[in-house]
């Protein structure tokens, strides 16, 4: 079974200052797991990272457009991109301890010379592969692919000169198990941006980074983030109690203080049950916040709904806060349906 090295949620309550509500709010993080983007069988923990490209071109996808001049190709070699994004992710699955084991074949393992019809791996070396490394899952680069473009402004309004350099990288992946026919496959677009700006067209262009190192560059950052694509991470969202002078919503507030959520909820339904409009509102904010907090979606799902609810009838309609509202019950049918896609990637 997949494990995962990371940390629990840890509460902490800080001091928010909105402008648009006069009742003081709490703020806490909550480290929210997300799945990825790919799953993997349950039982595939050992892995092997293969190399699957043929290089590009050093005469495909690089434009250069200087001031008053025509756009032309020119020639940047690529043929270290590939290994340059694997490192990376090789890298960043090491330190995940997603998989139980990681081997990463470096060099590529494709015979052809076509660059622009790329082929995925057979079946028999996909099994052949797996066997020799021990692996029951293979995951396949097989295709980098980047576009760049060096561009030249002048701009009238300050008599200074803009230089840019962009650069988009997409790079197509394959899964492969050696006792499956079928295969997956995803492709992903990554994107770095430069530029200069100075008086002297020469300082500008000189400020920006070398073509060369600024494609490996790139390389390496769609390696560092494809982590994320293949497995399940952390993210850090923040959630705002309201810590109003209603004598329930503060006995609310002191028992959460001490992470005693069963109180604290307890006296917040008691505020919902008796309270104005407002104090509804608030009270079934906080209720949701803190059945979050302890892993019950369904219930915060009900009381965010409820907190939306009383916050449309109050007499004077607070905009922003209905709009949170309505964005934090968006967001928890959101994890509620990313829940049944972790099931698939981490187990229940």
């Amino acid at each position: 079974m997949k494990t995962l090295n990371l940390k629990h949620v840890l509460l902490f309550l800080g001091i928010a200052f909105l402008t648009s509500c006069s009742t003081p709010l709490l703020f806490t993080s909550l480290d929210v797991l997300r799945p990825a983007k790919v799953s993997f069988d349950l039982n595939s923990n050992n892995l092997l990272l293969v190399n699957n490209t043929i290089t590009q071109p050093a005469s495909y996808g690089h434009k250069t457009q200087l001031y008053n001049e025509k756009q032309r190709n020119v020639n940047v070699r690529c043929d270290s991109l590939a290994l340059l994004c694997l490192s990376a992710l090789n890298e960043e699955l090491e330190n995940k301890d997603f998989f139980s084991t990681v081997q990463f074949l470096p060099n590529s393992v494709n015979q052809e010379y076509d660059f622009y019809n790329s082929a995925h791996l057979n079946k028999e070396t996909v099994q052949s592969l797996c066997k020799t490394n021990e692996s029951n899952v293979l995951l396949s680069l097989d295709r980098i692919k980047v576009n760049d473009e060096l561009n030249e402004y002048f701009i009238p309004q300050n008599s200074t000169f803009l230089a840019s350099l962009g650069a988009i990288v997409q790079t197509t992946w394959s899964i492969h198990y050696p006792n499956k026919d079928e295969m997956g496959s995803v492709a992903f677009n990554d994107t770095l941006y430069w530029e200069s700006n100075e008086f002297n067209r020469k300082e500008a262009m000189s400020r920006l980074p070398d073509r060369s190192n600024a494609l490996k560059d790139i390389a390496l950052e769609a390696g560092r983030k494809s982590i994320d694509r293949f497995v399940p991470h952390w993210e850090k969202e923040t959630r705002y109690f309201f810590n109003s002078n209603n004598k329930l919503m503060k006995q609310g507030m002191d028992s959460l203080f001490i992470k005693n959520w069963t109180d604290a909820i307890a006296i917040w339904k008691n505020a919902y049950a008796t309270g104005s409009e407002k104090i509804k509102a608030q009270a079934a904010n906080n209720i949701s916040i803190t059945y979050e907090i302890i892993g019950d979606l369904n219930n915060a799902i009900e009381y965010a709904t409820l907190a939306y609810k009383s916050a449309l009838q109050q007499i004077i309609l607070d905009y922003n806060f209905t709009n949170r509202i309505f964005n934090y019950v968006s967001e928890l049918l959101r994890r509620k349906s990313e829940i049944e896609t972790l099931n698939t990637q981490v187990g229940e």
